[in-house]
């Protein structure tokens, strides 16, 4: 099994990958697309990012550090070896999921009819960026010692070891932002 998972570890693991997969092979071909309008690929690729922004905090929240696969693709075809990539650091994985989410934000709807409910929308990604930068604000993932051997094969932590205040500031902000779109209230 890939990474030495078993099971339903193995599960996700795989199914997360292959909606990343999909998802960036969709990406990659949509403005080939002559049937859609502009805003309908807008819209689709908007939604295209936010599933992967999404596939990867999965991982990230169940793994810790995954691997984050080239935008293009790989060669499934390719022996293990040959595609096989080392994890990036928590860090590389909360900034590349978070511009994910920004990247889906900026063309997904506010709002969704009923017939198209469950589809990403622009409080969605906003709010689900927030949670991240969150998580990655926390002392389980800023600067936790308890984290050390969590090591690349170059030796190097792949948990930032240092505290940094400043991951707190882009946490509030992210928060505030949903707060500010006046989109939402709290259930009383």
């Amino acid at each position: 099994n890939e990474g030495g998972l078993a099971g339903e570890s193995a599960e996700i693991w795989n199914k997360c990958y292959k909606g990343i997969r999909q998802a960036s092979i969709y990406l990659n071909n949509i403005d080939m697309n002559t049937e859609y309008t502009a805003e309908e690929i807008a819209d689709n690729k908007a939604q295209a990012h936010f599933l992967k922004a999404y596939f990867y905090w999965i991982m990230l929240r169940l793994f810790g550090p995954v691997p984050i696969v080239p935008d293009q693709g790989i060669d499934y075809m390719e022996d293990y070896d040959a595609v096989a990539q080392p994890r990036n650091t928590y860090d590389e994985c909360v900034d590349y999921i978070v511009a994910e989410f920004e990247e889906a934000a900026i063309h997904l709807e506010q709002e969704r009819s009923t017939a198209y409910l469950g589809m990403a929308t622009k409080g969605a990604a906003l709010a689900a960026r927030a949670k991240v930068l969150l998580y990655a604000a926390s002392p389980l993932y800023n600067g936790n010692h308890d984290l050390f051997e969590l090591k690349d094969e170059a030796g190097n932590p792949l948990i930032n070891q240092n505290y940094d205040e400043r991951k707190w500031a882009r946490a509030a902000a992210a928060a505030e932002e949903v707060i500010n779109t006046g989109w939402y209230e709290l259930y009383t």
